[in-house]
């Protein structure tokens, strides 16, 4: 009993003694010891309680998406607390005052850069902003450490860096990232990506489909991010004739503007009945009009995962890329993922490859088969 209450004092003298200020030299990185040193006193603070948070997520729309279960653990870990994300407003508008932010803020600003160099000069009114919260939660590239050791030179307390890239074996990217929470104490139980819409969204969105004179709608998204995850725009004209004529759907061809090779083919090869084109819409307002869409399809994208997470059946066309760590979630999703023996490979070898063979080789009766067995379990 004794040498449990002398434990007790020891560690009460040094968190008394502890300052997180000068674990970290100005401008330096840390070491693992050091590490390990830093995180002793946050797991013990980690049930005081935290009012402000911080989210700093850069990344594609497929990436975002992916956090909405990180975001919706902090959410239930910490009501009453306020939560703001950082990264590309465009695409920070899925979350403002939708459930997961209280606000967003451009991560694409002046002084940023100087928190990313060693024995920088931090901006004061940057300092100022970061050091406002009780805790920031980085998820940027930052393999020095040196973003998260300028943060905590800004007077930022209790900072968790988690690396953007999963190592492997992690599992799903939306696993690992809750794991990566877990690691430093909120309790995060396993959750499907999910957008909420504002009711703006939803009156535009109804507003859309009476204009248009639209009932069963097939969505479908032919481009990506990357022209390497690109199925052959000649198999989603197969999927969207078969659709306008064995099903009587109607087709909803989303482009963008790396999309428009792609969405080009597709508008001159469908017959009879052209598509109608949806082109640079916002994101909340694609959001808004795939939740009305009977089903989707698409390649490994963004765009993609705001289909499923709005809960539209989706089907994703995988070819390099690994489902096992990037495809949307839910029953309602179906992935069609090419048989091909270097699928999945790793990004190195797809930059390498001169021809997706493993993208060609899926086929329409594949897709078509995913589509039927979504639209007959909903």
């Amino acid at each position: 009993m004794w040498g449990l209450v002398s434990s007790v004092a020891i560690i009460l003298r040094f968190l008394r003694s502890y300052n997180p200020k000068l674990l970290i030299p100005a401008g330096r990185g840390f070491t693992p010891a050091q590490t390990k040193i830093k995180e002793l006193p946050f797991r013990l603070m980690k049930n005081r309680q935290i009012e402000h948070i911080l989210v700093i997520r850069t990344g594609g729309i497929g990436d975002l998406v992916l956090s909405l279960p990180l975001l919706m653990a902090l959410r239930k870990f910490y009501p009453h607390a306020w939560i703001e994300v950082m990264g590309h407003r465009s695409r920070l508008e899925l979350l403002e005052g939708r459930y997961y932010a209280d606000r967003i803020c451009s991560v694409e600003q002046s002084g940023i850069a100087s928190f990313f160099v060693q024995n920088g000069i931090l901006p004061e009114e940057l300092a100022q902003y970061f050091a406002s919260f009780d805790l920031v939660i980085s998820l940027v590239s930052d393999p020095d450490g040196l973003f998260s050791a300028n943060l905590r030179r800004a007077g930022v307390e209790r900072v968790i860096p988690i690396a953007p890239l999963p190592r492997s074996g992690s599992g799903h990217y939306s696993h690992y990232l809750l794991s990566q929470l877990r690691h430093w104490g909120v309790k995060a139980g396993l959750t499907e990506p999910k957008l909420f819409l504002a009711e703006a969204d939803q009156e535009y969105a109804s507003q859309f489909w009476r204009e248009h004179g639209l009932g069963r709608v097939l969505a479908i998204h032919a481009g990506s991010g990357s022209p390497r995850k690109v199925w052959r725009p000649e198999g989603f004209v197969q999927v969207a004739n078969w659709a306008t004529e064995k099903l009587g759907m109607q087709v909803l061809l989303v482009s963008g503007p790396a999309d428009q090779q792609a969405t080009r083919q597709v508008v001159q090869e469908m017959k009879p009945r052209k598509p109608l084109m949806v082109e640079n819409f916002s994101l909340t307002k694609l959001a808004a009009l795939f939740q009305k869409c009977r089903v989707f399809v698409g390649n490994d994208s963004g765009i993609t995962h705001i289909a499923s997470a709005v809960g539209t059946p989706t089907v994703a066309v995988f070819g390099p890329s690994d489902p096992r760590i990037w495809a949307p979630q839910g029953k309602h999703t179906a992935v069609v993922k090419s048989s091909f023996p270097c699928s999945p490979c790793t990004r190195e070898s797809m930059h390498r490859c001169q021809r997706q063979k493993c993208m060609d080789s899926i086929t329409t009766e594949e897709v078509r088969k995913a589509v039927e067995m979504l639209l007959e379990g909903s």
